[in-house]
């Protein structure tokens, strides 16, 4: 599930990715702060409270949109400041990946990780807008758009009819211990989007980093789970530009 737009005390648990001003303490203490930077299509890694509230925030902006797996957190979004609240359900202990959008356009990759501390606050800090004639036409907000849309599709085993998709089944050579299948190809415009299958292949448990598959022309990379046992699997997105041979 999607959110557009935020409304004031709305409550969901939304589904398949960090971030927050914190202008004051609650009562009983000052909240921690978490503060992130990054531009468009770039991965946020931040920590949320085990126990209590995590708040997400965009310095001088607003969160439009946040999405991640159904039931992995719960999330009071608040319209009239433009931030979130987030809880962790209880017995969950899982890095928690989603996607955040703001309301200047930029999509970020979420890798939130459950630790056992007090209320948080997150605070995304987002490059400068730069003069309309200086921005790069890849990063349009038709781009943003098409991210969007995009990974929605690939998470959702959704074959739409006026996408290109390509089913391929392809083994890559990745470590000893792993393997990695690219399962579909979704071609969207100058934009392709993979999904692949990691598989932990070895007798040992295993931890993922999303940055150790990024390669040039990549905007977007995200995987379903970060810690796999001995034989599980897991999901990685990836978006990119589409090359000259595609």
């Amino acid at each position: 599930m999607l959110i557009p737009l935020l409304r004031k005390n709305s409550r969901s648990t939304l589904s398949a990715a960090a971030l927050a001003i914190a202008l004051s303490g609650i009562a009983g203490g000052a909240t921690a702060v978490q503060i992130v930077e990054g531009g468009d299509g770039s991965t946020i890694y931040a920590k949320l409270s085990k126990k209590e509230m995590t708040r997400i925030a965009v310095e001088h902006g607003r969160i439009a949109s946040l999405r991640v797996r159904e039931g992995e957190l719960g999330i009071d979004a608040d319209e009239d400041t433009g931030q979130v609240f987030l809880t962790v359900p209880e017995g969950a202990s899982k890095p928690v990946n989603g996607f955040l959008v703001t309301d200047s356009g930029n999509t970020y990759t979420l890798v939130l990780q459950i630790v056992d501390a007090p209320a948080d606050s997150i605070i995304v800090k987002q490059p400068k807008a730069r003069p309309a004639q200086a921005r790069n036409d890849f990063k349009s907000s038709s781009y943003d758009k098409a991210v969007k849309r995009l990974v929605t599709l690939m998470a959702n085993d959704e074959l739409p009819d006026d996408v290109q998709v390509k089913q391929s089944g392809r083994k890559l050579d990745l470590w000893q211990e792993a393997s990695m299948t690219l399962e579909t190809q979704y071609f969207i415009g100058d934009m392709v989007g993979e999904r692949y299958i990691i598989a932990n292949v070895s007798q040992t448990a295993m931890v993922l980093d999303e940055r150790e598959f990024y390669r040039k022309g990549v905007s977007v990379i995200a995987l379903d789970q970060l810690n796999l046992a001995p034989g599980g699997s897991t999901r990685l997105y990836v978006v990119r530009e589409k090359a000259q041979n595609e």
